[in-house]
């Protein structure tokens, strides 16, 4: 095991990137929240430029490009698929997933495509994805960000220095939070809703820290909730086998219709190892859905068996601040 106390300060928090990537420009389809809370912001914080941004509301592209410097609108999806023939060219598709089949059938040949998720809203539609993009020779990458959030990376950065020790024993995710899902009128009409447009995120976290294994085996249980009957299940609770690893205990909790104040939400992910533990704060959940604080703030803390080293990880926009804590292991013995 590498001594965290030499090594703290160099846990990564930068995904790998391609060799000069600003060389890539991105044209944007779709001007809803997601573009201009997420995508939007990180594209302005790596300095990559934004050609122009199509939306069927043109106005709300409008707003958004004014916002952002976006130089162009198109008023077509047409002329945006075709607007240059840069091979460079990275097409953000943040749509409803309904919409992302008939969009991908207009780029251009070999281009590059990120597609918002979900991939489809079955089986079927996936696969289709899938075939179009062979056909047409498109690069497309579904958009799973949360394994390259930066205190992801640097759990995972830890877990390979063997912090946690040989073995990952317990991966947890828990979410309890309140989710306004009526701000997104296309949900109303989605099956699958919770699982399909959320937790899919936490499902794509556990295949990548426990890859290059697959789960052979996959219990799921969803539910709608009383007080919004209209809308698809909106709670999930999965749990994972894993036939390398008999002994790794997998599971994600959601409950997306916590209505009781923010004193008890809870949005963490927990990975315990034969050496450790680490404990991650996903505050995005918590951002979005009301938090008084009003920011975002994510954190990593790693416990380490016999000398406890506690990292406090927080991210906020463009900086972050590692402190480091020393605790000595103490037995408890209880006396007979």
């Amino acid at each position: 095991m590498e001594p965290c106390s030499q090594s703290l300060s160099q846990l990564n928090i930068t995904p790998l990137l391609p060799n000069n990537p600003h060389r890539f420009h991105i044209i944007v389809i779709g001007a809803g929240s997601i573009v201009n809370i997420c995508h939007l912001p990180a594209y302005n914080l790596g300095n990559f430029t934004v050609k122009g941004i199509y939306d069927v509301d043109k106005k709300r592209a409008q707003e958004t490009a004014n916002k952002w410097n976006i130089p162009i609108v198109f008023d077509t999806l047409k002329e945006a698929c075709t607007f240059t023939s840069d091979k460079n060219i990275i097409f953000d598709l943040a749509v409803p997933s309904k919409e992302i089949l008939s969009i991908l059938q207009q780029l251009p040949i070999n281009s590059y495509a990120l597609i918002q998720k979900p991939m489809g809203e079955s089986l079927e539609e996936a696969q289709a994805i899938v075939d179009l993009c062979e056909q047409h020779h498109i690069h497309a990458s579904i958009n799973f960000q949360l394994r390259y959030a930066p205190y992801i990376l640097a759990l995972k950065d830890a877990i390979h220095r063997g912090w946690l020790g040989d073995k990952i024993t317990t991966i947890e995710i828990h979410v309890n939070v309140l989710m306004p899902w009526l701000s997104w009128p296309f949900l109303a009409s989605v099956p699958r809703l919770e699982l399909t447009y959320h937790s899919i995120h936490y499902v794509d976290l556990v295949r990548d820290l426990v890859s290059p294994y697959e789960p052979t085996a996959l219990h799921c249980r969803t539910s709608r909730h009383a007080a919004m009957p209209e809308l698809s299940p909106v709670r999930s609770s999965l749990s994972f086998e894993f036939e390398h690893d008999p002994f790794l205990y997998a599971n994600i909790y959601t409950n997306h219709h916590h209505r009781w104040g923010q004193k008890h939400v809870q949005s963490y992910l927990l990975v315990e190892g034969t050496g450790g533990a680490a404990k991650a704060q996903i505050g995005d959940n918590l951002f979005s859905r009301g938090n008084p604080e009003g920011k975002q703030t994510d954190y990593l803390q790693v416990i380490i068996i016999h000398i406890f080293k506690k990292l406090l990880l927080i991210y906020n926009s463009q900086v972050y601040v590692i402190n480091l804590f020393t605790f000595y292991f103490r037995r408890f013995v209880r006396m007979k």
